[in-house]
């Protein structure tokens, strides 16, 4: 037993020695003393924005974001890792630097809110470590022609104003950041703001394309005009409600966008339809008269049916017979219309699928002016 206990008296200050870490205030004043140490390594500035929150208004088309501006760089000098400090990392009020560190100007960037004063936190390896929470208001590029259709791209932009102060500075890369940098220095967050491709597709594609079926189907119907116009009308109708009741919300640019042109299909398709209706709905009519098909019977008087010439059925009245040559033209014509209108939505869904950016473009450069109309 009185061994042990003259062991532990032994190596007692051997313990309290290694467990006699630096405090934060000892460590200060060492940092605030310590000599520069010269270095030929060029210094690396790592910089973000962590955002928060984000709204994105579409009349003024910019992006207010709330988050916080992080810089990071390493200064060798003021290492401490050999001290044994109680703490890894210190930290630096704004008010007591005694350390070059960088000053940022923010460029195209509305300043909202500001904390003003940066948080500083020196690692024990010398990386140095500020931070503060800023709110932004970033201006924002809008691009219609890609996937989704409506995309913003919208540029958090700074410049370091005061490098030429250090020495050592020859390269600035930036890390974990999406950004661009031009020949004065600046350097830009780009935020890229897209639409969901799958809300688009279920909330607005697939319904619109429904409407247009049977509008397409109903050229199998042959002369039945009043079944027929019905079933034009009421698909005319309900794009007209889908398309005012779930209009994207596009990030637009005042111009002409991928939905704008599906919209313009969808109306053309089917009022298209609609003519091809009316010119088959002329042949019934016609097919009655004495002077269809070069038929030899001449009349001094022209005579054409009426419209809705199911009426005359649905009150048993005894009317001629269409024509024969009439009726198969109109058969014909009917047959004809139903594959060139499937290959025509088939078609134009494809293109509009694989070369919408370029539909957008074409249409957007049009020069209007060029028809002499404006």
């Amino acid at each position: 037993m009185l061994y042990w206990f003259s062991v532990l008296i032994v190596l007692l200050p051997v313990l309290a020695s290694a467990n006699d870490c630096i405090s934060e205030k000892k460590l200060l004043h060492y940092l605030q003393t310590v000599e520069p140490k010269e270095t030929s390594k060029s210094l690396t500035i790592g910089a973000t924005y962590y955002v928060r929150n984000w709204i994105y208004s579409k009349r003024e088309n910019h992006l207010g974001a709330d988050g916080y501006f992080v810089m990071n760089w390493v200064n060798d000098s003021l290492a401490f890792y050999h001290l044994n400090p109680c703490n890894p990392r210190i930290e630096i009020s704004s008010d007591n630097t005694f350390f070059w560190k960088p000053d940022v100007f923010f460029i195209h960037s509305e300043e909202y809110e500001d904390d003003k004063t940066y948080r500083f936190f020196i690692n024990e390896n010398g990386s140095i470590t500020a931070s503060k929470r800023i709110t932004r208001i970033m201006p924002c590029e809008v691009d219609d022609t890609k996937n989704p259709f409506s995309n913003a791209t919208c540029t958090f932009s700074w410049k370091y104003t005061n490098l030429g102060s250090f020495d050592t500075i020859s390269n600035l890369i930036m890390h974990d950041v999406n950004y661009n940098s031009t020949s004065d220095d600046e350097f830009q967050i780009n935020y890229h703001l897209s639409q969901h491709p799958q809300h688009l597709l279920v909330n607005f594609f697939y319904p619109s394309a429904l409407f247009m079926v049977p509008a397409w189907l109903s050229l199998l119907l042959g002369p039945m005009a009043i079944t027929r116009c019905c079933i034009l009308m009421t698909s005319l109708i309900l794009q007209c409600v889908h398309f005012l009741a779930n209009e994207p919300g596009l990030l637009g640019n005042g111009g002409v966008t991928a939905v704008s042109i599906w919209k313009t299909f969808a109306y053309t398709f089917t009022i298209g339809i609609v003519v091809e209706l009316i010119l088959i709905t002329l042949f019934a009519s016609m097919g009655r008269s004495k002077t269809c098909c070069f038929s030899k019977r001449r009349s001094s008087k022209y005579e054409m049916e009426p419209l809705y010439e199911e009426m005359n059925d649905l009150r048993q009245r005894r009317t001629r017979k269409t024509r024969n040559c009439c009726r198969k033209t109109a058969l014909v014509f009917d047959i004809a219309s139903f594959v060139f209108f499937g290959v025509v939505i088939v078609v134009f869904m494809y293109g509009f699928y694989a070369e919408r950016s370029s539909m957008v473009n074409m249409v957007n450069d049009f020069d209007m002016e060029s028809l002499h109309i404006l």
